[in-house]
C-alpha cells in the first residue's frame, strides 16, 4: 500500500514534487498559505491551507515542504503538534523531528550500473534535465554511446514525452550521499552534469568519475546572484574536468574569468537536431486574412520588468500597427492570459516543443526573437543561444531581432530575417521581413544541427575521459 502524503507548498517546488512522487506515494493534497491558491487543484489534488493540517488525523500522512521558506513552515507545523515531517529542496529529501534536524533521506534503492563488454556510455546528471540535455544525449546515442540519465528534481518526460526513448535508464535520486554512492560505484566513462543550479556539478566532481560540466550561459552572466551561487559557479568551471557552454562568447567570457585550459573547453549552441522538412506545412494564416501574424515561443515573465522576458510594452508596440502575435510558452498561464489583456491581437496557443512546435509555427510569417534588455540582462542576450533562432529556421519562417547585437550580425550576415527598429515603422519592417525566403537545407547546409557537432562532441568526451585516466595513473 502507498504510504499517504501531503505536500506542502504548491510553488515550484511542490509541483515538482508531486511529478516526482506521485508513483510512488498516494498525495492526499497540497498545503498552502496563500489565500488564492486555496480551494484550487492541481493534477486533479485539491490545495487546502496550511490550518487546516491541525484539523486532519495525519497519524498515517507524511508532511513534505517544498518551499524555501522551510524554516518558517516547520515552525508553522511544530505549533500545530506535529512534530516529525520532511523538507524537498531540489528534489533532495531531509527528515526533521524530534531528535534530528535536516537528516537526509534517500528513497532510491537501485544497484550499481555494471557496463556491458565494449559499452562506451554516458551519465546526464541535471536537477531537471532541458532540452538542451536530452538533445545532446540523442545525438550521443546516435553516435553509439549507451546513455542514462540522474535527475534530483523532475521526471524528465513530465515536460518532454518525446525523449522518452532515449535513455536506457532513469534514476531518480534524493539526496547528495546517495549521487555520489551511486556514481563512484557504477560503471560510467563520463559524466556530463548540468547547470541550474550548480549545486549537482559540485556533488558529482566529488566521484571518480570524469565530470564535464555544462555550465550553459552561466547564471552570473544572466542575473544578480548571491555569493554561496558565485562559489558554486567558480567550483563547477574550475574543478570540472571539461567545461561545455551554449556559445563561442559565452565560453570565452568563462576562459577569461576562471582562467580555464582551452582544451578542456567546448561549445555547443542551442541548436535543433536536424533541419525539419516541412513538406506539409501548414497554410499561412495571413493567405486567409491578409495580416500579418508573428509567432514567438519560449518563457514569459508577467511580474519582472527587469527581465528579458517581460514583454508587455515592445508587444503592445507591435499589435498597435495591426500585427498578430501568437506565442507558445511554458510558462505559468495566468502570465500568458495576462499577456492576452495587453491586446485583442495577442494569442495565446498554449505549450508545444519539438518537431509538433515546428511544423506547427509554419503557418506564421516571421518568428520573434525580440526580448527586453535592461540592465545586466544585456551581457546574458548578447552571449546566449536561443532555441527558437534555429526552431525558427527550421520552420522555414524569417527571424526577427531587435536590441541584440549577435543576433543582428547573426539575421543580416545570413540574410534570414531583420533587425526591427522600433523607432521605425515596425508594420511595413515586418512587411519586408516576410518577403525573406528561408531555404529549406538551410541549417544543414551551415551546420547548424545538433547532429553536425556530434562527431566532434564524441570526440571532446573521449579526449576529456583519457586525460582523467592519465591523471589518476
Amino acid at each position: 500500500m502507498k504510504r499517504n502524503i501531503i505536500i506542502f507548498g504548491i510553488g515550484y517546488y511542490g509541483k515538482n514534487a508531486y511529478w516526482k512522487l506521485k508513483n510512488e506515494y498516494h498525495i492526499v493534497s497540497f498545503a498552502d498559505n496563500n489565500p488564492n491558491m486555496q480551494g484550487t487543484f492541481y493534477e486533479g489534488i485539491p490545495v487546502i491551507s496550511g490550518e487546516e493540517l491541525k484539523n486532519l488525523d495525519i497519524s498515517d500522512i507524511d508532511i513534505i515542504v517544498c518551499t524555501r521558506a522551510y524554516f518558517e513552515i516547520g515552525s508553522q507545523i511544530f505549533d500545530m503538534g506535529i512534530f516529525s515531517y520532511y523538507v524537498m529542496l531540489e528534489g533532495f529529501l531531509y527528515h526533521t523531528d524530534l531528535n534530528e534536524t535536516m537528516m537526509p533521506v534517500e528513497l532510491c534503492r537501485v544497484s550499481y550500473h555494471q557496463k556491458e563488454d565494449n559499452e562506451k556510455n554516458i551519465l546526464f546528471v541535471q536537477n531537471a534535465a532541458c532540452i538542451r540535455t536530452h538533445r545532446i544525449a540523442e545525438i550521443m546515442k546516435e553516435e553509439g554511446y549507451r546513455v542514462y540519465l540522474l535527475y534530483t528534481l523532475s521526471y524528465p518526460y513530465a515536460a518532454y514525452e518525446e525523449f522518452a526513448d532515449i535513455y536506457e535508464e532513469i534514476w531518480g535520486f534524493s539526496s547528495a550521499n546517495g549521487v555520489l554512492d551511486f556514481i563512484s560505484n557504477s560503471d560510467f566513462d563520463i559524466v556530463h552534469c548540468s547547470n541550474e543550479p550548480d549545486i549537482l556539478v559540485n556533488i558529482v566532481q566529488k566521484s571518480n568519475k570524469p565530470v564535464v560540466a555544462d555550465t550553459h550561459d552561466m547564471q552570473s552572466i544572466r542575473s544578480d546572484i548571491g555569493i554561496e551561487t558565485l562559489v558554486l559557479e567558480y567550483l563547477a568551471n574550475v574543478n570540472s574536468d571539461g567545461k561545455m557552454y551554449i556559445s563561442a562568447s559565452s565560453a570565452d567570457i568563462a576562459k577569461e574569468k576562471y582562467q580555464l585550459d582551452n582544451k578542456r573547453v567546448f561549445f555547443i549552441n542551442n541548436m535543433v537536431m536536424e533541419q525539419t522538412t516541412v513538406k506539409n506545412a501548414y497554410q499561412k494564416l495571413s493567405s486567409l486574412d491578409h495580416m500579418i501574424h508573428c509567432v514567438y515561443e519560449g518563457g514569459v515573465v508577467g511580474n519582472d520588468i527587469a527581465s528579458h522576458r517581460f514583454f508587455d510594452d515592445m508587444w503592445k508596440k507591435i499589435t498597435n500597427t495591426g500585427v498578430h502575435i501568437h506565442f507558445y510558452s511554458p510558462s505559468e498561464i495566468e502570465y500568458c492570459k495576462r499577456l492576452e489583456k495587453i491586446s485583442p491581437l495577442i494569442h495565446y496557443e498554449g505549450s508545444l516543443s519539438g518537431e509538433k512546435l515546428i511544423l506547427e509555427m509554419t503557418k506564421y510569417d516571421c518568428g520573434l526573437a525580440v526580448f527586453h534588455s535592461v540592465g545586466n540582462n544585456r551581457f546574458h542576450l548578447e552571449s546566449g543561444s536561443p532555441n527558437k533562432l534555429y526552431e525558427y529556421l527550421s520552420a522555414g519562417i524569417p527571424v526577427i531581432s531587435a536590441g541584440i547585437h549577435s543576433l543582428k550580425k547573426f539575421v543580416e550576415q545570413y540574410h534570414v530575417g531583420i533587425e526591427l527598429d522600433f523607432a521605425g515603422d515596425i508594420r511595413k519592417q515586418l512587411e519586408e521581413a516576410c518577403k525573406l525566403h528561408i531555404e529549406n537545407d538551410f541549417l544543414t547546409r551551415n551546420n547548424m544541427t545538433m547532429k553536425s557537432c556530434a562527431k566532434e562532441l564524441g570526440a571532446f568526451y573521449e579526449r576529456i575521459k583519457q586525460r582523467k585516466v592519465i591523471a589518476c595513473r
